[in-house]
């Protein structure tokens, strides 16, 4: 009887133990799960940042362009007054 009793008390044991293994299991996998969608989403946020610099940069790129081009046209608009001033 104490052999019964022993195997009975052992197999529920058993299944103790696997019910809460699995139970911690399911836990792990929800865990890592949120883990990843926690870094899925930074992840997102910084290639929307890294876009938004390259276009901030081709932005500042074409103002240089354009401030280059302005500073031009006022030394050619200078010299011209200059010119009209030494005629005067």
């Amino acid at each position: 009887m104490t052999v019964e009793l022993s195997l009975l008390l052992g197999l529920v044991g058993g299944f103790v133990g696997l019910a809460g293994w699995l139970g911690t299991r399911d836990k792990q996998v929800i865990g890592d799960a949120e883990w990843r969608g926690t870094v899925n989403a930074k992840l997102d946020s910084i290639l929307a940042v890294k876009g938004e610099v390259a276009r901030l940069e081709n932005q500042v790129q074409a103002h240089g362009e354009r401030i280059t081009a302005v500073e031009e046209s006022a030394k050619q608009a200078h010299k011209r007054i200059d010119g009209l001033e030494r005629a005067e």
